[in-house]
């Protein structure tokens, strides 16, 4: 019934957990999900690395990666190119819970994304104060059409000279006038076809796109950002004929 002869690409490889939904405001036995974590969760296979570092969470990024490209069974026909995003709760023993699509695309896609994200081992448990809670997460997943897509291992998306997976807006504004640039694994750019901005505010998804430039609507999103939103930048490139997803996402200081 489903193969997996389409690709499909994750939207979020710089902090791929990023986009959080903060419902409430105190952990407690009963796994209600936290309001903040000082450490989010981390995926399977990392544990030796240090909590807190860059190596631990591109581990974790790259770990989920393999995970969703491995185990997603894609419909053997994708009706419509876009992203599904799946909407869970990884809870204070580390177990995704309550697995549910926030924003989805046609009923076959919408499974298949609900299955995948279904069979997740358990997380290392996000922690606050050092003690380990409850989060409620958003993992965007994006199918695309026949022979479209690859996964952007060895690509870098840059766009200004700030790092981490923290930023403040004005810094986002400052950067309005810098090109966005995407790298493939020798540091030659590629031409950018289509470019991706989304903000997520308390599950709600504002979005804007254009074929490679900063448009007044994407700058419009920026400008909404407000502290602890998750922003996302997505860009599509081609090299050999193949589509590559680069994303990159933020958490607003």
């Amino acid at each position: 019934m489903f193969s997996r002869k389409f690709a499909c690409s994750l939207a979020a490889f710089s902090f791929l957990l990023s986009p959080f939904s903060k419902l409430t405001a105190q952990p407690d036995a009963n796994n209600t999900p936290s309001v903040q974590a000082d450490q989010m969760p981390y995926f399977i296979g990392c544990a030796k690395l240090p909590d807190g570092s860059v190596e631990k969470r591109n581990c974790s990024n790259q770990s989920l990666v393999n995970y969703i490209a491995k185990n997603l069974e894609v419909p053997p026909k994708v009706e419509t190119a876009g992203m599904v995003y799946v909407h869970f709760t990884v809870d204070a023993d580390g177990k995704p819970q309550d697995v549910a699509i926030l924003r989805g695309l046609s009923d076959a896609q919408n499974a298949a994304a609900l299955q995948v994200v279904r069979t997740l081992p358990s997380f290392e448990a996000a922690k606050l104060n050092g003690q380990a809670v409850s989060v409620q997460m958003t993992l965007p997943i994006r199918f695309a059409q026949k022979d479209e897509s690859e996964f952007s291992n060895g690509f870098q998306l840059t766009w200004g000279n700030w790092s981490g997976v923290r930023v403040s807006r004005k810094t986002l504004l400052d950067g309005l006038a810098t090109p966005i640039r995407v790298r493939d694994e020798a540091g030659n750019v590629l031409e950018i076809n289509e470019l991706l901005f989304e903000k997520q505010h308390g599950g709600k998804i504002t979005e804007a796109q254009s074929n490679g430039t900063i448009t007044d609507d994407m700058r419009a999103v920026v400008k909404k950002l407000r502290s602890s939103d998750s922003f996302t930048m997505t860009a599509t490139v081609q090299k050999k004929g193949q589509f590559f997803y680069v994303a990159k996402s933020f958490t607003i200081e």
